[in-house]
């Protein structure tokens, strides 16, 4: 989306009323200080993309400042659980650091309303630290390993995992390869020992296997939950007649378990020359070749994974058993 600099449409027009009047109108939104949106076009973004373009926002108010952590992780197209809250710089001194309310605002109408009450808007977090930077689609960001490793560092072992899973995985569209071993060295230069050691218990998780943020979740989730490990993305045959690939398998209790996103059915790089219609109808044939080949199967979406307790049950109620619930060791 085209975001509207004041500075330079004065410095290009000479212009310095017409962005004002148009607030006033209702027809923009102010992101950042001199920085402006069409209304409708900002409403009708999607979170992830709203972030981004408030990160867009911010460089363009503050040039040549370095993106870090989770605003770091957005740029490198890393997988995150959530939308950050905030937008987060490095470099901050002293007296500079810590977050800052967000500053995206529109003009009331008659009715006392803005239009985006239901829309979040992201502050701004200051980290103290000089940070090392490069160039990332035009936005000065920390460098991988060192983002991977500093989100890591901050976050629960399930989040940890889902970014951990995917950066050093072969699924990652856009940006340099990064490996294991590379993020054991940068996580070896944090100063806390405490630190170190939750990075490594979350790197040593880590598998290059998992092929979405959602299995990535659902494997940290029954590890956390105490359930036996599953084995990844195996091949079912009979009689030498391949049946299907799995998310999850547990020969043990000739269990399959398969984690459900909405892409699946939804999204047209996965469903390719498919309807969803015919995408639903083939999954649910590939069930029953997999029932009748001996196979029980369970399946869980999304809002399932999220939730410790509704994936506990799910699991159990399949006839997966587990130990007492554990938490990794904490930080």
């Amino acid at each position: 989306m085209q975001l509207i600099s004041a500075q330079d449409l004065r410095r290009t027009t000479g212009d310095t009323r017409s962005l004002s009047r148009r607030y006033a109108q209702g027809e923009l939104v102010r992101i950042r200080k001199g920085i402006y949106a069409e209304k409708r076009a900002w409403v009708s973004l999607p979170p992830w993309e709203r972030y981004f373009q408030t990160v867009r926002a911010v460089d363009l108010e503050l040039p040549q400042s370095t993106f870090c952590l989770h605003t770091a992780a957005v740029i490198w197209d890393l997988e995150l659980l959530a939308v950050p809250a905030y937008i987060h710089l490095a470099g901050a001194t002293r007296g500079h650091a810590g977050r800052r309310k967000p500053t995206t605002s529109a003009a009331c109408a008659r009715s006392g309303q803005t239009g985006i009450e239901h829309i979040t808007a992201y502050g701004i977090h200051r980290h103290r630290g000089n940070a090392a930077a490069v160039q990332r689609g035009g936005l000065l960001v920390t460098p991988l390993a060192e983002t991977v490793i500093g989100v890591i560092a901050g976050e629960d072992f399930t989040a940890g995992v889902v970014l951990a899973d995917h950066a050093i995985s072969g699924r990652r569209g856009s940006g340099p390869p990064v490996s294991k071993d590379e993020l054991f060295r940068t996580a070896f230069q944090l100063e806390s020992a405490a630190r170190r050691s939750w990075v490594a218990q979350v790197l040593n998780f880590a598998v290059a296997e998992s092929e979405s943020a959602g299995e990535s979740l659902s494997r940290a989730q029954m590890h956390v939950l105490g359930f036996p490990a599953p084995m990844l993305q195996a091949k079912m045959r009979q009689g030498g007649t391949l049946l299907a690939r799995t998310d999850f398998f547990w020969p043990k209790y000739r269990l399959i378990g398969e984690f459900d996103g909405d892409a699946k059915y939804l999204n047209d790089e996965y469903l390719g020359t498919q309807t969803a219609r015919q995408a639903v109808l083939a999954e649910k044939k590939r069930e029953d070749r997999l029932r009748a080949a001996g196979f029980r199967v369970v399946r869980w979406d999304w809002a399932t994974a999220s939730d410790p307790a509704r994936l506990a049950a799910c699991l159990r109620q399949a006839g997966l058993p587990s130990s007492r619930s554990r938490q990794p060791g904490t930080r």
